[in-house]
């Protein structure tokens, strides 16, 4: 048997992954398309409602050098979403496709540590370099094709509770909380989603939360994903 069909089998066990995450944050973030951002800002500053008055002009992102040879992509289906909420989804997940394929995201996960040893928790045995070529070969358990393509499969849905998000082991669908996704910044909402995709290829994580838990592959790679692009 192989590992993932270990990892299905185990996960099964426990009925679904859920992430359960903190309160909401709110905080602003720079602008992939700078020219499409700033007509938007102008367009609101010259409306006569105050309260679309942005508090500031939006900035350029700094976008991370990308790692020779990285060619990650994404597909996705949107469910249940409105306009704006897509519009946010999307624009989470394309900077989530530039920190992936950039070299300080290789870096980080190569370099990741656990109780001062270069390795992940519940990495399923993989060494810091399988982790990072696992991520970018992006072969979903259900479909093992190597094809360098996040394939998600996103449900926005509403429960007055700590689940930012969660799947389940026979189904390429991911279901995200409004409660959280609302008020999430982009690099949490970026995190999330690939926090719940790392389960599609094969890491899981303690269903508790405990000491070790931030230190496996989702939560420590959603880490990463969160950090670099709240920072660009």
């Amino acid at each position: 048997m192989t590992r993932k069909s270990l990892f299905i089998l185990f996960v099964s066990q426990i009925a679904f992954i859920a992430c359960k995450g903190a309160p909401p944050t709110v905080s602003s973030s720079c602008a992939l398309d700078i020219d499409q951002a700033m007509n938007e800002y102008y367009e609101l500053i010259q409306d006569n409602d105050p309260n679309n008055d942005p508090a500031t002009p939006p900035r350029e992102c700094n976008i991370p050098a990308q790692e020779p040879g990285a060619n990650m992509t994404f597909s996705v289906e949107l469910t249940d979403f409105s306009v704006e909420q897509e519009k946010k989804m999307r624009d989470a997940l394309e900077r989530a496709r530039l920190i992936l394929n950039s070299t300080e995201f290789k870096e980080r996960v190569l370099n990741h540590t656990f109780n001062g040893e270069r390795t992940f928790v519940d990495n399923n045995g993989d060494s810091n370099e399988e982790v990072y070529e696992t991520i970018m070969a992006a072969a979903e358990t259900l479909y093992p094709e190597v094809d360098e393509e996040m394939d998600l499969d996103i449900t926005l849905y509403y429960k007055n509770n700590s689940t930012v998000g969660y799947t389940y082991p026979d189904t390429v669908r991911i279901w995200v909380n409004n409660k959280f996704f609302s008020g999430y910044t982009l690099g949490q909402v970026a995190a999330n989603a690939v926090h719940e995709w790392t389960h599609k290829i094969g890491y899981g994580h303690s269903f508790y939360n405990n000491a070790q838990r931030p230190y496996s592959v989702p939560y420590a790679v959603g880490s990463i994903i969160r950090e670099l692009v709240d920072s660009m």
